[in-house]
């Protein structure tokens, strides 16, 4: 970070106002930001009046977005398009009541699509943030412990006040580190009824996995432990059906619950949470507090969202999958051959991999 940089953001703050001492990770964190903006690749705004998903204009010049987590390019499918289109002309643009009242129309036939692609019983929430709101408070008892893994994503992270203002212990783990998550499960199971383990499908950060099979093995180890797993990154563009990462290669290890995303490779909006009972999903949805005060999803997501769910459960969805791996491996190889640095370490890897910056189609390759 430029020197240059760092002054800037301290006149910022110290032009904003206010005599309070400023927490020194908040400083960190708006140096940072302040930093990435003044070199021109933060808070930035498409200039387009239309898009088409691979290329965004900025300051004037087209450039191939790598940054966008739409890893099919479903959000400019017309089918998507024609049914938030739709939903809107019956519904109009917004539905204005809480789900603990009244719901819009379309959410009966999304959950029903959810239902039969998940196979079992889902709850659909507005965001994955506010999932994690509703589901975590519900499924964590005061009595139990709780174990993050380092890098888990910092929606699930944002709830861990909470469940530590209620008495639930709350612990983090190294990265991927099951050596060291078998060790502290098993001191914990020694206190609490239950242990959670906090971890994310695929890693937003590293755009690695989340090592299930070394995870089913923890699971059938220590009978108290539980898993709560967000796959927003891993949904649609892996998986049978696009389930994604834990859910698309045959059933889950016991005792997980698995939240995603309906945004990013979905191409819609909301998230989906799969509990692994009836009962459960019934309590998030009866109590999780983000599903009876805030507001819900609205008929243009809904609509976009039954449409893309409907590609998931038609054989569309694997040739779309398959042309994303081929794209992947083909940029691999030109990024190769052309001298350009590749993350070598031994790692499956996964489309969220594929994520960076956006580059100017002279200097990149058609993929």
């Amino acid at each position: 970070m430029g020197a240059r940089s760092i002054r800037l953001a301290r006149a910022a703050l110290r032009e904003g106002g206010s005599d309070r001492p400023i927490d020194p990770r908040l400083r960190l964190v708006d140096e940072s930001v302040t930093s990435g903006i003044s070199h021109g690749v933060g808070h930035l705004i498409a200039e387009d009046h239309h898009l088409g998903g691979r290329l965004v204009t900025l300051g004037g010049r087209p450039m191939v977005n790598f940054g966008s987590c739409s890893y099919l390019g479903l959000e400019t499918d017309l089918r998507l398009k024609n049914a938030a289109i739709d939903a809107v002309s019956r519904f109009g643009v917004q539905f204005a009541s809480s789900r603990a009242y009244v719901s819009c129309p379309p959410y009966t036939e999304l959950e029903r699509l959810l239902r039969a692609l998940f196979g079992g019983p889902v709850v659909v929430a507005q965001t994955t943030t506010l999932a994690h709101l509703a589901a975590l408070p519900i499924l964590i008892g005061k009595q139990d412990a709780v174990v993050c893994d380092q890098l888990v994503h910092n929606s699930v992270q944002a709830v861990l006040p909470t469940l530590a203002a209620a008495g639930t212990t709350c612990r983090f783990v190294r990265h991927n580190r099951m050596d060291r998550l078998d060790d502290l499960v098993r001191v914990l199971a020694a206190k609490h009824p239950r242990v959670w383990y906090l971890a994310d499908g695929v890693y937003s950060m590293h755009g690695d996995p989340a090592p299930l099979a070394a995870l089913r093995q923890l699971v059938a180890r220590h009978e108290r432990l539980h898993l709560y797993v967000d796959d927003a990154h891993g949904l649609t563009w892996s998986g049978r059906r696009g389930r994604g990462t834990v859910m698309g290669h045959g059933p889950p290890p016991p005792r997980t619950v698995m939240v995603a995303s309906l945004a990013k490779a979905f191409a819609a909006g909301g998230a989906v949470i799969v509990p692994p009972d009836a009962e459960t999903a019934r309590l998030i949805r009866s109590c999780g507090s983000t599903l009876i005060f805030s507001g819900p999803l609205q008929p243009a997501l809904l609509g976009a969202a039954i449409a893309s769910a409907r590609v998931h459960l038609s054989p569309e969805i694997h040739e779309r999958q398959r042309k994303l791996m081929d794209r992947i491996l083909r940029f691999n190889a030109l990024a190769e051959a052309r001298g350009l640095p590749l993350d070598r370490r031994p790692r499956r890897r996964s489309a969220s991999c594929a994520a960076g910056t956006a580059t100017r189609p002279s200097d990149s390759p058609r993929i």
